[in-house]
């Protein structure tokens, strides 16, 4: 199940979608959110993702926050890991958080372990981009829903 926030790099897009969320239960009052982003490149050049900081809400009850990089802009002397997109490719971003399952209000985990939650994931990526012999870089927010007809 796909759904995408593209966001403006230059003259082009990068595609942005949540793949999965996966909730299961750990411990009596422990539980792991897995989310696994995809991004995809359809430009002529190659992005480097630096990170992804992202939120994820059911019934606007925030249920798990995450990051995955770094959030750095553009900085030459980055020492944090950076994740290239080559042109026309997609990359596949993974994430695993545990959340105190006492924390949530009883009607969305049991809403949540039903398998019919819907959820709101929001946050910002950040990349840069070198081409045409300039660097540039940036943040996008984005804000999707998880899975398809959710509303």
């Amino acid at each position: 199940m796909n759904f995408q926030s593209t966001s403006s790099l230059g003259t082009h897009e990068i595609e942005f979608n949540v793949k999965d969320i996966v909730v299961n239960k750990t411990g009596q009052n422990l539980d792991t959110v897995k989310i696994i982003f995809a991004a995809h490149n359809p430009q002529t050049y190659t992005v480097l993702l630096n990170g992804i900081h992202y939120n994820i809400f059911v019934n606007n009850q925030t249920v798990s926050s995450g990051d995955i990089g770094a959030e750095s802009l553009i900085d030459i002397m980055n020492e944090a890991p950076e994740f290239p997109i080559i042109s026309n490719d997609t990359v596949t971003f993974k994430n695993v958080q545990t959340i105190h399952t006492n924390e949530i209000k009883n009607d969305i985990l049991n809403t949540i372990t039903a398998g019919k939650a819907c959820f709101t994931v929001n946050g910002t990526y950040f990349y840069r981009q070198e081409a045409r012999l300039t660097a540039t870089g940036g943040g996008n927010e984005f804000q999707l829903k998880f899975p398809s007809g959710c509303k």
